[in-house]
């Protein structure tokens, strides 16, 4: 991939439920970020992804995972782009300085946008609002509704200017307690159409913490790219998933959704490249995942077939 020169992203967060979408707008804050050791493209748009970090900062097993090496693992990247996560990013068991270090080296990383999870929301709604305040990014979700003080700090949606693209960004979560839920294919479905058609965003990207796949009737991200229209990626969370690579499947009206989870703990790190022609139309899709602190010399399959020992042990225990 080419290198290009560093450009700014004007960040416009709009303060709008999904309820009002047919309202104008009632209050738009803009912002100017700099995307810390990243650039960007002409023709292209790159997402940066974690998921279910834990509030791991340090390697773990094997030297590997934490956000320390995934922060190390992008200063390494040539080019520019998003730095998402699908939710779960804070331990709820760490201690409110423990959680203050996390979101401190977030925003140090130039992270955008991340998920509300479990972990998150098990702080109680307080403790959460006031830890959001440290916040340089974020948090989006369309399917929660909550107390006045959190409703007021986390959004359903940001859209993110990167040069000539447009990206629209939201967020969903599983049913948890505390918390009002509204059905979250359905809430997702309806904000990705109206930042499409209405907001006419290039792409769309729904950080989901609602599980790579679940039993029966309980939807998941694979339930929810099958019943989209207009969601472009899932940034897939919560459970604990190992995958090699992102997955590709078709929506409802038989276009491609990418659906990419990297692994938990910080082990992995996703890069997926949309590529467009003139008239901003999609005409290219890369992607490749990292294992942070993979060993020297050491090939991707390896340090790949030794994550999936680890996970085995895991599930065994």
């Amino acid at each position: 991939m080419k290198k290009d020169r560093r450009l700014f992203l004007n960040q416009i967060s709009l303060m709008a439920g999904v309820a009002a979408l047919s309202k104008p707008m009632a209050s738009v804050a803009s912002i100017s970020k700099r995307i810390n050791t990243l650039n960007s493209t002409n023709n292209s748009i790159t997402i940066y992804h974690t998921n279910d970090l834990h509030g791991n900062l340090a390697p773990g097993i094997n030297n590997m995972g934490g956000l320390y090496q995934i922060k190390a693992l992008l200063k390494k990247q040539e080019t520019s782009g998003l730095l998402l996560d699908a939710g779960d990013f804070l331990n709820s068991s760490h201690s409110p300085q423990q959680q203050g270090e996390v979101i401190y080296t977030m925003n140090n990383m130039g992270y955008h946008a991340a998920a509300v999870g479990d972990n998150e929301l098990s702080l109680g709604q307080d403790k959460l609002a006031a830890l959001i305040h440290l916040m340089q990014f974020s948090l989006v979700n369309c399917n929660y509704e909550f107390e006045a003080r959190l409703a007021k700090l986390i959004k359903p949606f940001i859209i993110i200017n990167s040069g000539k693209f447009k990206i629209g960004i939201t967020g969903v979560g599983h049913q948890v307690n505390g918390v009002k839920y509204n059905d979250a294919i359905q809430s997702a479905n309806t904000m990705a159409a109206w930042l499409k058609q209405k907001q006419n965003c290039d792409l769309v990207i729904c950080l989901s913490h609602l599980g790579y796949s679940q039993a029966s009737d309980t939807p998941d991200n694979q339930k929810l790219a099958k019943q989209s229209e207009h969601i472009d990626m899932i940034v897939s969370g919560h459970d604990h998933k190992l995958l090699r690579g992102p997955a590709i499947t078709l929506n409802k009206l038989k276009k491609e959704v990418v659906i990419s989870h990297a692994a938990w703990d910080g082990l992995m790190m996703g890069r997926s490249v949309f590529s467009f022609e003139s008239g901003k139309n999609r005409c290219g899709f890369k992607a490749k995942h990292f294992i942070t602190g993979q060993p020297y010399g050491q090939t991707f399959a390896d340090s790949y077939s030794g994550l999936q020992s680890m996970q085995k042990q895991l599930a065994s225990a």
